[in-house]
């Protein structure tokens, strides 16, 4: 977490939250309980959990439904209609220097669920070209912390043992953790893209993942890649 928020910190923003809720069954009515760890002021951490400000929350709501896509404050707020509570919400999160962020929702194949929000005190317009400039960076960046957070506090589970990846393997998945797509992996190393394709399956069935992000996200886990 201080790693992750120092990381972030030299982007521009301020807070990291990691939260994990146990198999949510739905996301409607009172929301159950979860694990959370926060580098957000004391003081708020208390008082968003004394006023059960997690009922309110449209971002907590949000990254219970499924999916990965990245989470923008600002645009799920505009979906709602905002409450006399959640206003007062929002009130008090700017008073501890927490306006806009995104949140990484992760989903894992026993239906249990992540959520790591990065935070700022910045206003809507630069929050939001902050958030675009360095989205793949804050994506994986969250996905690393979501494997060391959960084989740490959640898991506790003893390292496996993995095929080794080949140099070509290890430089795609470089080129993978700092947002490259496909096509521009290809163009780097002047090969088709069905070839960069078959690297990265062969990266996710070594590291027994499903996707290029939780491969990224185990990899930093191992060692085998770094910021």
């Amino acid at each position: 977490m201080t790693l992750t928020r120092r990381h972030v910190g030299e982007l521009g923003f301020r807070n990291v939250v990691f939260s994990y809720t146990r198999r949510p069954q739905g996301t409607d009515g009172e929301l159950p309980s979860y694990l959370r760890y926060s580098s957000i002021p004391s003081a708020w951490e208390a008082r968003y959990r004394e006023m059960n400000y997690q009922n309110h929350c449209p971002i907590y709501r949000a990254s219970l439904r499924g999916g990965t896509l990245p989470l923008i404050w600002q645009k799920v707020w505009d979906r709602v209609g905002m409450t006399a509570t959640q206003q007062r919400m929002q009130d008090e999160a700017a008073s501890h220097g927490i306006t806009n962020g995104i949140c990484i929702p992760i989903e894992e194949t026993n239906g249990d669920r992540y959520g790591i929000g990065i935070s700022t005190d910045l206003a809507d317009a630069e929050s939001a070209r902050l958030i675009d400039v360095h989205l793949p960076l804050l994506f994986y960046m969250t996905h690393h912390l979501y494997a060391v957070m959960a084989d740490r506090y959640v898991d506790g589970v003893v390292p496996e043992k993995i095929n080794p990846l080949t140099a070509r393997e290890l430089d795609c998945l470089h080129w993978v953790a700092i947002g490259k797509s496909t096509w521009e992996i290809s163009e780097i190393h002047g090969i088709s893209e069905n070839t960069v394709k078959f690297h990265i399956r062969n990266i996710r069935s070594k590291l027994n993942v499903p996707t290029r992000a939780a491969a990224v996200a185990k990899a930093f886990q191992l060692g085998l890649i770094g910021f």
